[in-house]
């Protein structure tokens, strides 16, 4: 089943806590500012995300379903990303928009009843939304380890210098402003990590220069296309000004 999301831009994604220059740890859930999520020895660590509803098990609820679509992505996401720019010679001449298309395994029911979390640990509770940290029984195939400083303003390093390669697998970035609802922003800028190591994997760019008698315009067109395995959240931050987030995100290479 094929699910459309609209990006406004694909950047850099969702991240975690990790002190500058040292390992990133798992401390309790303390905050909704920033999180790392490293896997550990058999499990997934996922945070799923909910606004604020009238009763706590409606909020448990969709926040184990956004954990589920994270972990349904996890074994298996083929993402087909496309972005157009014109350029003029105006202000209003100017144009950019993307999308990217996901298909995934969308029966979420088989994941969610295997999301596991302590309510008195892996749960917060803020005025914008709720935030659980699930456990998913599932072993990644590598063993993470790296270390990323924090800048001046106190973001993580990786939103605004991404890498490319984290123990030898793919690392991507995501990034989405504020939107209405606090899981469409947890969510696009997922989906804008999926994106950016999608077009890691084949890329094509199109450039066309259309003259008129009053004016030249350029029109670039980029289509991406891939299947991505063992997808896997490493970091969230959330800007505390604007709230928009950022993810960081690694996968395994194709073979």
């Amino acid at each position: 089943m094929i699910e459309k999301i609209l990006a406004a831009c694909v950047a850099l994604t969702f991240c975690a806590c990790a002190s500058s220059g040292s390992k990133p740890s798992q401390p309790s859930l303390t905050t909704e500012s920033y999180w790392v999520t490293l896997p550990k020895p058999g499990s997934l660590i996922i945070i799923g995300a909910s606004g604020r509803q009238l009763k706590r098990e409606t909020e448990i609820d969709m926040a184990r379903e956004d954990a589920a679509r994270k972990a349904a992505m996890y074994h298996s996401v083929f993402a087909s990303y496309r972005s157009v720019q014109n350029i003029g010679a105006n202000y209003f001449d100017y144009y950019a928009g993307s999308e990217i298309t996901l298909d995934y395994d969308t029966d979420l029911e088989k994941y969610m009843n295997r999301l596991a979390f302590d309510e008195k640990r892996d749960l917060m509770t803020s005025n914008r939304g709720v935030f659980i940290r699930f456990v998913y029984p599932a072993s990644f195939p590598v063993n993470i380890s790296y270390d990323f400083a924090r800048n001046p303003n106190g973001s993580p390093e990786w939103t605004t210098h991404p890498p490319r390669e984290i123990n030898g697998l793919m690392a991507g970035v995501g990034y989405s402003g504020r939107q209405f609802y606090l899981r469409d922003t947890y969510e696009k800028s997922c989906d804008a990590a999926v994106a950016d190591l999608v077009s890691q994997l084949s890329t094509v760019v199109v450039t066309r220069e259309i003259s008129t008698d009053s004016q030249n315009t350029s029109m670039i067109r980029q289509r991406s296309m891939g299947r991505l395995s063992n997808f896997l959240v490493l970091e969230i931050w959330a800007d505390p000004e604007t709230q928009a987030i950022w993810t960081l995100a690694v996968a395994r290479k194709p073979e």
